[in-house]
């Protein structure tokens, strides 16, 4: 039995030199991975026509070979593209600390916030002091990326940063030592991502690119010398120790006697079992792979992209960091279905049809019942053979009415049914007619190109047709199907 999804999300996590999908589906209760995918790309620089074509041709493939039309999108930008800035913001009170955010931020960004898009996290601490961790990424770079996500027919409903995304699943991490300050380092072939948490909070974080190729070479397999590749995990190591010294020594907010309690590794390739061995021997603190949270079903073959994992499920399940650098105008208008109403509603609607279609058969079996009662009364009572084959001509000629009405209006709820099963929940109806053995259906939908494939599909419907055109309105594509019912024997 197929398995039905009350919200599907695509994570699409996008780096210098790979992009990597994440398509998520949440049921009633469970959060389930559909589908994954890491594909190596070319720099996207929007001067390389041929890198953007093989960009699109793999992603498209992604979409097409998985049925990938999710309600949610959340894409992230290379790393190094988006500016990172955390500070201390004194207010009195909440309300009063996100109007003085913006003015703040125009202190911090000295490019001016015209030209970027930016988003922010506020924290409360003591004192009516906030911790703002705020990022932003230029306007223009952003919309390449983003222009080139819709060229697939994807409606990007989120633009997130990786390493929030990363955080966010180090939130949904047991480990044994709960300590208040914990570490994550994000190891991709191009870069490294530092980043510090305390107290829920994202004190810092950094990204700097790799100097050697070396690296890039042992994550794509090039590289097999045990020794060459002791020599890069000791340095990498190395340069992992050294930022986190930095950045514990540039927090104002870690004192002096505090310690990084834990720290979690993501990525790394071949190089992960001996990176955490080092960092583990080196700075004796318990260093474990980032995993992704117990709740979500996961395929047996390791996700090729935590990232990726993280960002799908934003609009899934309420996360302790929610930003987005898309600004309001960008970013779709959709409402979340209450699950709750929703089921409900659906609930009344089938107890309502079913009383009618149970109240219509009560009716015709006792219309049946009178007319055989009468049927009777008159063979009983009339003894001419004539007058009774008459009167039997004339109930047949009631019941070839009764007959003919209920073919010419035939019951709608097998039709509403099939319906309800085999159209998208983002496609609502607005018109339905069944007459003989013809449906006529109109309504709105985002995609409505893809409605007339998946009713071919049902044993209720063949010969199906669009009526006149699809017409793009605000609220969807508004469009009419005329269908013939298959006819049962």
């Amino acid at each position: 039995m197929k398995s039905i999804f009350v919200e599907k999300s695509l994570g699409i996590d996008i780096r210098e030199e790979s992009v990597s999908l994440t398509l998520v589906g949440k049921k009633l209760r469970t959060i389930e991975i559909l589908a994954e995918e890491t594909i190596t790309l070319k720099p996207l620089t929007g001067k390389d026509e041929k890198a953007e074509k093989h960009f699109l041709s793999k992603v498209n493939h992604f979409l097409v070979d998985h049925d990938t039309w999710p309600e949610s999108v959340v894409v992230s930008l290379p790393r190094g593209y988006v500016t990172f800035k955390t500070f201390e913001l004194p207010a009195p009170d909440l309300e009063s600390a996100r109007s003085m955010v913006e003015f703040e931020l125009e202190r911090q960004f000295s490019s001016g916030l015209e030209d970027l898009y930016y988003t922010f996290q506020l924290t409360p601490k003591t004192g009516n002091v906030f911790h703002i961790a705020s990022a932003a990424i230029k306007n223009e770079i952003a919309n390449y990326y983003l222009d080139l996500i819709r060229k697939l027919n994807l409606v990007p409903t989120i633009l997130d940063v990786s390493t929030f995304a990363n955080v966010n699943l180090g939130f949904s991490q047991e480990v044994e030592n709960d300590s208040s300050v914990w570490a994550l380092a994000d190891i991709s072939p191009e870069a490294l991502d530092i980043a510090l948490i305390k107290n829920n909070t994202i004190e810092f974080s950094r990204n700097l690119s790799w100097v050697k190729p070396t690296i890039k070479d042992a994550n794509s397999g090039r590289i097999s010398d045990p020794a060459q590749l002791e020599n890069l995990a000791a340095e990498i190591t190395t340069t992992i120790v050294n930022e986190l010294q930095q950045a514990l020594s540039s927090c104002r907010s870690i004192e002096d006697n505090e310690r990084v309690g834990h720290i979690f590794l993501n990525g790394g390739g071949v190089l992960f079992p001996r990176i955490a061995q080092h960092l583990e021997k080196e700075t004796e603190v318990s260093t474990t792979a980032l995993q992704s949270p117990k709740s979500v079903r996961t395929p047996e073959s390791p996700s090729p992209s935590l990232t990726s994992l993280g960002l799908g499920l934003r609009e899934l399940k309420k996360q302790k960091v929610e930003t987005n650098l898309l600004p309001a105008d960008l970013r779709p208008k959709r409402s979340k279905v209450n699950l709750k109403m929703t089921l409900a509603l659906a609930a009344t609607v089938v107890l309502l049809l079913a009383g009618w279609f149970a109240n219509k058969v009560v009716y015709t079996n006792k219309a049946l019942g009178t007319l055989d009662k009468q049927l009777n009364e008159i063979k009983g009572q009339v003894a001419s053979l004539e007058k009774i084959d008459m009167e039997y001509e004339s109930l047949k000629h009631y019941v070839d009415i009764l007959n003919t009405i209920s073919r010419q209006y035939p019951d709608k709820l097998p039709v509403l049914d099939e319906l309800s099963r085999s159209l998208p929940h983002d496609t609502w109806l607005t018109h339905l007619k069944v007459k003989q053995e013809e449906v006529e259906i109109k309504g709105y939908s985002p995609v409505a190109s893809k409605l007339v494939p998946i009713l071919e599909q049902t044993k209720t419907f063949k010969e199906t047709g669009f009526v006149g055109t699809i017409v793009s309105e605000s609220t969807g594509e508004k469009f009419t199907i005329h269908a013939d019912l298959e006819t049962t024997s």
